[in-house]
């Protein structure tokens, strides 16, 4: 038997022996919260915000979020990660931090840097161990099974040396720091994962593939369907369960998984199980406790305590942008279900009262199942239309679905349009398509899901615009801002220096046949 099936069937346990539910919710965020705070003491921002008097508290929640501003990636790196990048130590956690995550910066034209600490990696490898141990649920799942390989799909494990620290991929970092448990199942190894190079990272793993038993896919679904398309492509396959007949799971993140879905089943003899993990270079967040129900469930004591922000005009301007550093601001048990919050985390990375920029929405307040809706500046709002990130991707999702077309990739911009404003969406396809036709469809759906929308289109937004491109344009776009890494997403609604680098880009392509990143 395996080592995975020995730790899930036998006496071994990977979940606690009395399960978290038992416990109620705010109970578990309280103690988190406890903990992260008594650790933090003594640091300078524990010291600046008195995190002794908080310690002393029962439940320190409400002074927590009136005595903290809320404070974002750039607030925290000025003020606090500035310095222990500098290798100062006790600066938002104790000691000097060993590792920063560098993030694909798919909205933010420069990358951030985000730190690690071996308190987050720790919690890190907790939350694999709680996702590993939900598997044994499946009856599709056997301990012969949770033996074979795991295909990890992420960035280069080659860390660069910045004084006595390392930064580097998220996932790289990761990868040099799995529990003993783990390392001999994912692939690819060492060698390979230490390959900088997107398109040399690729080959290499199509080279090997064949040496590989993989039952579990984990990754980025746009990277890794580009890879098992690579790998059917090269050894002449009708699908990837010819090579890899014991492929059963797909966990994926980073992005909605529903519009690429059609598509990356045509990679397939049959569907795998689809589980969904909410993480981020901060932390894992929540994951998919079955294929069944698609929300995700809260991970309340693995390290990270979370906060609520309504994410509505009283919070939040028309930018996403946060109206006040002391915002409402709720617990747990004070949500609703079925409304939009923006997410607030505190973490053993040293991230405090911190606006990781997503939009959640409570599915079962009872058993802290969310489900993400999209980014606080991710949406489209040129008349008050007020369009999320979901309600582009349920479009698209549509268009697939429903209408049988092949869209991979996607993004939007808005635009002024004479006295009105117009939405111009680029669809990454590679079949010929009539674009007014899509516009249409784009427009009639979006109309049926959001009423704002619906009443804009009567005043001063006018019908959407199509443009078709070659799906490979948006890659070779990632390409050309140095974002080809296996993390970097593609950012669906363009503003700022994105939209201009994007336009530009798109106008000299046109012009120029695109090359093949992937060949």
């Amino acid at each position: 038997m395996s080592v995975i099936g020995k730790l899930l069937h036998t006496g071994i346990k990977l979940v606690p022996k009395h399960p978290l539910i038992q416990v109620p919710a705010h109970q578990q965020q309280i103690r988190t919260l406890h903990g992260l705070i008594k650790y933090a003491a003594n640091t300078a921002f524990g010291k600046r915000y008195d995190f002794r008097d908080l310690m002393r508290m029962k439940d320190p929640r409400k002074e927590f979020r009136t005595w903290i501003p809320v404070l974002t990636y750039e607030s925290m790196h000025q003020n606090w990660w500035s310095r222990s990048r500098n290798d100062e130590p006790d600066v938002s956690w104790p000691g000097i931090i060993p590792y920063y995550g560098v993030s694909s910066g798919s909205v933010q034209s420069s990358s951030k840097f985000i730190p690690i600490t071996h308190e987050s990696l720790n919690a890190w490898n907790r939350s694999a161990q709680k996702l590993f141990s939900s598997l044994a649920a499946y009856p599709e799942i056997n301990s012969s099974l949770l033996g074979k390989q795991a295909l990890l799909v992420g960035g280069s494990s080659k860390l660069m040396k910045e004084g006595i620290h390392f930064y580097g991929d998220c996932s790289g970092i990761m990868a040099k720091n799995r529990p003993y448990w783990l390392r001999s199942l994912y692939k690819p190894d060492q060698k390979i994962l230490e390959t900088q190079d997107w398109q040399d990272r690729i080959h290499a793993i199509t080279r090997a593939a064949p040496d590989w038993d993989i039952a579990f896919l984990v990754g980025n679904v746009a990277w890794v369907q580009l890879i098992l398309e690579k790998i059917i492509e090269h050894y002449g396959l009708d699908h990837i369960h010819q090579l890899w007949p014991n492929l059963t799971l797909f966990s994926h993140s980073g992005i909605f998984f529903e519009p690429y879905q059609e598509s990356f089943e045509k990679t397939l003899a049959r569907p795998l199980i689809y589980l969904d993990i909410y993480s981020a270079t901060e932390g894992v967040f929540a994951f998919q406790e079955n294929s069944i129900d698609g929300s995700l469930k809260l991970l309340l004591q693995h390290g990270v305590y979370f906060e609520f922000v309504p994410f509505n005009s009283d919070q939040f301007d028309d930018e996403g942008n946060l109206k006040s550093e002391f915002p409402e601001c709720l617990s747990i048990e004070e949500v609703q279900e079925n409304v939009p919050y923006a997410l607030l985390i505190s973490t053993t990375s040293g991230a405090w009262h911190y606006l990781i920029g997503d939009v959640i929405c409570f599915t079962d307040k009872a058993q802290s199942k969310i489900k993400l809706l999209g980014r606080t500046k991710q949406n489209l709002n040129l008349t008050g239309e007020h369009l999320s990130e979901g309600n582009l991707h349920s479009a698209v999702q549509y268009l697939n679905q429903n209408q049988s077309y092949k869209i991979k990739e996607f993004c939007v911009i808005g635009e002024k349009s004479g006295s009105h404003f117009e939405h111009r969406w680029y669809l990454g396809i590679d079949t010929k398509e009539d674009p007014r036709v899509m516009a249409n469809l784009i427009d009639l759906f979006l109309k049926k899901v959001n009423d704002d929308y619906a009443i804009q289109r009567q005043s001063l937004l006018n019908q959407p615009t199509v443009e078709i491109l070659p799906v490979n344009t948006f890659y070779q776009w990632l390409h050309h801002r140095g974002k080809m890494n296996g993390q970097a997403k593609i950012p669906r609604i363009l503003s700022g220096s994105l939209k201009e680098s994007w336009t530009q880009f798109v106008a000299t392509s046109l012009n120029h046949s695109v090359s093949q990143p992937f060949n």
